[in-house]
């Protein structure tokens, strides 16, 4: 291509295009150009390397042109000359051109002969590049270098590559409107593309040296040129969602035209209108992302993918459409190594099922018929492991059917809705031995290791007999004492136990942290059963140690009358880095003997670090006997080798809390149904704006009245209709009694109240009152009765994530009387948009559209759901109107199987009296909550411990003698012990109260 325009002479002032007789104008895209650029060599025979550091000639370029070039050469645009060689300085002909621009638009052809002349395919050289040219000359891109040749051998020179390039970039009107380099190397006709393309940085020619654009186009530059057009081809290019599909039974892969802007993009899906909750993974080169479901799985249907988050004009395609089937069973298959299984009470065989995306089918272990021997005789159960691997439990020394060593067993399942089976015939053998046995990944309660007080490790022990199949763990034999365990480096505060895994016959090896540790390090647990031994490592994290100390304020005023005061701490890492609360409790120790680190003092009462709860790592004084004007000082040491911080400071003690104002914490229902409850919470205040439960004097007191309509009466809150109650119309609350009145009171109304007159209702009122008769703060509340008749609008609470607690749990707790069950509640708003309290029997049914996955009843007058397996269908709910009018409404409510864990540890007591009969629960009264929502009462603790994992301790003991604590909560005090600390732990939360021994 040294002459490169039959529509341009030589030297021409008005060129129409440039230099090499290509008649039409290109209109395509600068990926067009980018061909011409770099067409060198993606024909190449060979594919020699994958990257720049394979090639000898290109291991010294800098970083940055470097990366250029693996761009390129792993886009597969170019490929070495010969193996271990780029050819930086060799040139690129026509027909090379031709076949990279075919390749990088995508352009088909299926010619076989040519419409130019020198064309052809018998050619040696440059025949492979015929289908591409004709491609190229359909698409428009050229019609040749003269009239009907397009001479394939020929070169492209450097101005003749800027004018492609400039071309491709659509800034060729730009380029004729440039004055052009002041260069005598370029040729006049393209010194206005030569000068757009530099300031583009198409390509860098040093200042003062001449560009020679009649040189042919070298390796190099078409590369560097190619990559740098490409990223500015690429920026202007507007953004597609080119596909969507399923690829999973819960994924969907989407991809796009070009990279996005994964900072501010977001993908939607949907089926049909409705939204499908998914977590997004965007692939690293940001050219597509895989949406994961998170509740649900793909179905039969339309659904739909929706790119949102960027300019609107930078989007040219933003929604793509894809149709999804339901899962399939494609296959089942057993996973045995052999044909032999062992004689005894817990076989284990392992199968996989298998769905249409060649992934483990999400079925449920239900989903299955299994016939094993003779009518069933050796089945026991079936299970699905969290790898998706389905788990049979055989009974193969049952009766006299089976004999060891000679005897048979067949094994038929079959999946009941599409009838996919398989079926084997195992020998019998003799009992297990354990042969080999492994160690699973280790799962940590938090993080990647055990770094706190009470957190945990878990990790699967799986032993294999001489036949190479599972072994399940023996219902009966108590592994725990049978399985030798040990760490090859001493750590007092590592604890194991194991355990039998759920159903699955899976045994789990528990690692616990009884107390924070001053070192971190890395320990090989060992593990041996009978003549197998196996190890894992756990990691141990320390946590931070103080090296500086400084108390801070009081978190509320101390008053004269006050027993207790929470004061602020900081603590300081040798670093300079101030500990969290945890921290705090983790490194200063006291009354710990030789581990103390920090001595505590004070001038009134006693001191401790608060070791739970909202004030963890705080300082308490209790026992004050503080007066009016009076100061406290306190001061803290640390005692640690090394160490010398202190810190002391005084606090001025306040006259005594007196009720200062009222304050409403809901917004009560203004009206109610006939049978209903509204509920009034309100708490009063002190002068320093803080919660009173306890007044010193009666000097200021707060008057309760309630004047109602026959049939609506006022309560004590939770005490309407129970023995030795009665309903308020006045009534006064002083000293400790302000603490009943902050628990809030409930207006009842009765179910055979008639409203049809529209006067009956109730009017609360509170009101602050002094010795001298003032009242200094006043909250009144009406509560209006409607009639039955009146049209409401009635809404279903939406009812979160439930646990599959029907199977992966046994007993009550796999039943609708479980403690994991959840409410289902229905809330009721008049025309005027009011809340209206409801009956509790507004609700009449429940059920489920899909049993195995919720059930769902009426427990004692009050609906329920509990999750079964792992899913999500829909619950309806039936219900009374005010009118009586039976209606339906239904949810959706998903079912995961993520294990239980303990979220939030809450106990209402900092301090209670033990005389003997309470339990740990009931002293702290103590409410548990887990990841899904579910809250475990002081009642339930004890018989869901072997999920929640509460441990209770008991520190800081006073007096002679000893305190002891089961995992049931259950205390027991020996010799003369006046006081201790008592500490509930589960997942790395907790909370503690300052327990007295009466």
């Amino acid at each position: 291509m040294s002459n490169m325009s039959s529509r341009i002479p030589n030297h021409s002032q008005n060129p129409k295009d440039i230099q090499g007789g290509d008649k039409k104008v290109m209109k395509k895209s600068l990926s067009v150009i980018l061909s011409t650029a770099m067409a060198l060599s993606v024909f190449s025979s060979v594919a020699f390397a994958a990257k720049a550091d394979d090639f000898s000639d290109l291991k010294d370029l800098d970083a940055a042109t470097k990366a250029k070039f693996d761009s390129m050469i792993q886009a597969g645009i170019f490929d070495g000359v010969e193996e271990g060689r780029f050819g930086l300085n060799d040139k690129m002909n026509r027909a090379q051109f031709a076949k990279v621009a075919a390749l990088i638009f995508e352009l088909k052809s299926s010619a076989t002969t040519s419409s130019f002349e020198d064309v052809k395919s018998s050619d040696p050289a440059n025949g492979y590049a015929l289908p591409y040219i004709e491609a190229l000359r359909v698409a428009g891109i050229t019609d040749g270098k003269a009239e009907g040749k397009y001479v394939p051998a020929g070169d492209v020179t450097k101005e003749e590559l800027a004018t492609f390039l400039i071309r491709g970039l659509g800034k060729e009107s730009e380029a004729k409107a440039k004055p052009g380099v002041s260069d005598k190397t370029v040729s006049d006709w393209a010194k206005g593309y030569v000068q757009l393309a530099q300031e583009l940085k198409l390509f860098e020619t040093p200042a003062g040296q001449p560009f020679n654009g009649t040189a042919a186009a070298t390796r190099d530059l078409l590369v560097t040129s190619a990559y740098q057009a490409q990223q500015l081809n690429n920026a202007s290019k507007k953004l597609s969602v080119s596909e969507a599909k399923a690829t999973g039974v819960k994924t969907v892969t989407v991809k796009f035209n070009r990279e996005v802007d994964t900072a501010k993009a977001s993908l939607a899906l949907k089926k049909g209108t409705a939204s499908v909750a998914t977590d997004v993974k965007w692939a690293d080169d940001k050219k597509s992302a895989v949406l994961t479901l998170t509740n649900s799985k793909l179905s039969a249907g339309a659904y739909s993918v929706t790119l949102s988050g960027l300019a609107a004009e930078t989007v040219d395609k933003a929604v793509a459409e894809f149709s999804a089937e339901d899962e399939k069973l494609t296959k089942i298959e057993f996973l045995n190594p052999s044909d032999t299984i062992a004689y005894s009470k817990n076989v284990m065989i392992k199968l996989a099922a298998t769905n249409q995306y060649g992934e483990a089918a999400s079925l449920s272990a239900g989903a299955y018929t299994v016939y094993a021997g003779n009518n069933n005789d050796v089945l026991k159960r079936i299970t699905k492991a969290e790898d998706g691997t389905l788990r049979l439990i055989l009974d193969t020394a049952t009766g006299d059917n089976y004999k060891q060593g000679y005897g048979i067993v067949s094994v038929n399942i079959i999946e009941n809705d599409s009838r996919v089976s398989v079926n084997k015939t195992f020998k019998i053998g003799t009992q297990p031995i354990i042969t080999k046995s492994e160690l699973g990944t280790v799962k940590y309660s938090t993080g990647d290791a055990l770094s706190g007080k009470g957190q945990q490790a878990t990790v699967e022990l799986l032993r294999y007999d001489q036949y190479g199949n599972l072994v399940a763990a023996d219902d009966s034999e108590d592994y725990d004492k049978t399985i030798t365990r040990f760490f090859s480096e001493y750590e007092k505060n590592l604890k194991t136990e194991v355990v039998k895994s759920g159903n699955d016959g899976i045994l789990t090896v528990k690692v616990s942290l009884l107390d924070n540790v001053a070192k971190s390090g890395t320990y090989t647990l060992n593990v041996q059963t009978q003549a197998s031994f196996s190890t894992v490592k756990i990691n141990v994290k320390s946590s931070k140690v103080a090296t500086k100390v400084k108390l801070g304020d009081v978190k509320k005023e101390i008053s004269a009358g006050d027993d207790e005061a929470i004061i602020d701490l900081a603590a300081f890492d040798s670093e300079g880095n101030q500990l969290s609360a945890d921290d705090i409790v983790n490194s200063l120790k006291t009354n710990q003997g030789n581990d103390n680190t920090v001595n505590l003092s004070t001038s009134n009462g006693k001191i401790e670090i608060v070791q739970s709860g909202e004030n963890k790592g705080k300082l308490r004084i209790t026992e004050m006997t503080a007066s009016d004007k009076s100061i406290i000082s306190v001061s803290i040491v640390l005692t640690s080798p090394g160490l010398n911080s202190f810190d002391t400071k005084t606090y001025n003690v306040k006259g005594a809390r007196i009720p200062s104002t009222l304050k409403l914490t809901n917004d009560p229902a203004k009206k109610a149904l006939p049978g209903a409850t509204a509920d009034i919470e309100l708490n009063v205040l002190d002068q320093f704006d803080s919660k009173l439960d306890k007044a010193v004097t009666g000097d200021v007191y707060v008057q309760v009245s309630f004047a109602g309509s026959a049939g609506v009466e006022l309560w004590e809150d939770g005490q309407s209709g129970k023995a030795g109650q009665s309903a308020i119309t006045t009534k006064k609350y002083e000293e400790a009694g302000l603490k009943t009145f902050n628990k809030g009171f409930d207006v009842v109304v009765g179910a055979g109240v008639d409203n049809s007159k529209n006067d009956v209702s109730g009017t609360f009122k509170a009101e602050l009152v002094n010795s001298k008769g003032n009242v200094l703060a006043s909250i009144t509340k009406d509560v209006k009765v409607i009639d039955k008749t009146a049209d409401l609008s009635y809404t279903v609470t939406p009812v979160s994530d439930l646990y599959a607690a029907g199977d992966k749990l046994k007993g009550t707790q796999a039943t609708l009387d479980s403690a994991l069950r959840k409410k289902v509640k229905i809330t009721a708003k008049d025309n005027a948009g009011d809340v209206v309290a409801l009956p509790s029997n507004v609700i009449t049914s429940i059920a489920t559209y899909n049993e195995s996955i919720v059930k769902a009843d009426i427990v004692g007058g009050t609906p329920y759901v509990l999750g079964n397996k792992v899913g999500s269908t829909t619950v309806a709910v039936g219900y009374n109107t005010a009118k009586g009018e039976q209606k339906t409404a239904s949810i959706s409510i998903n079912v995961k199987d993520e294990a239980v864990q303990v979220a939030k540890v809450v106990g209402e007591n900092d301090k209670a009296d033990y005389t003997g009969a309470e339990n740990a629960q009931t002293l702290l009264d103590l409410t548990v909550t887990d990841n899904y929502g579910v809250e475990y009462g002081p009642g339930v603790i004890a018989d869901n411990n072997n999920i929640l994992g509460v441990i209770y301790t008991a520190t800081d003991v006073q007096g002679s003698g000893s305190v002891t604590i089961s995992s049931k909560g259950v205390i027991t005090v020996t010799g003369s012990v006046k006081s201790f600390t008592l500490q509930a732990i589960a997942n790395g939360k907790s909370d503690s109260a300052v327990i007295t021994v009466k």
